[in-house]
């Protein structure tokens, strides 16, 4: 074979500092489609792209090149200097860390949806614990 090919997708979630609600409906619109921007001009695909006031979700088409750590970093280093730079909260702070979830190409429609319906999910209380709480609890 003469050049790369994958077909990785992996769910990414992260959060505020503390869980923070900074993230109200004007600036989620605005953070999510410039989430997804920033994926294609790393090479990557958007397949959704969701959250509510304290966190962020991002399913993913991951280029050949492109690690999962590198892809976290860009998105969480370009999206904290939005929300400092054009929303100005200048306290604003991301938690330390991400989740990291790898999927299969037949699971897709189903996180999409999962990922584009937070807000549903988080006001029904049917949010996956495995995809809201990435983090060990404090004290760990």
């Amino acid at each position: 074979m003469s050049s790369s090919y994958a077909r990785l997708y992996v769910h990414l979630v992260w959060a505020t500092r503390g869980r923070a609600p900074w993230i109200g409906p004007s600036v989620a619109a605005r953070l999510h489609g410039l989430v997804a921007a920033w994926c294609i001009e790393l090479g990557c695909v958007a397949v959704a792209i969701g959250g509510v006031e304290d966190h962020v979700h991002a399913l993913v088409g991951l280029k050949a090149d492109v690690d999962v750590a590198r892809l976290a970093r860009e998105l969480k280093a370009r999206s904290s200097a939005f929300v400092h730079n054009e929303i100005g909260v200048g306290d604003f702070a991301w938690q330390a860390g991400y989740g990291a979830f790898t999927l299969r190409e037949t699971e897709l429609d189903t996180v999409r949806r999962y990922v584009i319906e937070q807000p549903r999910h988080h006001r029904e209380e049917t949010t996956l614990a495995d995809w809201e709480r990435f983090a060990p609890p404090r004290g760990r």
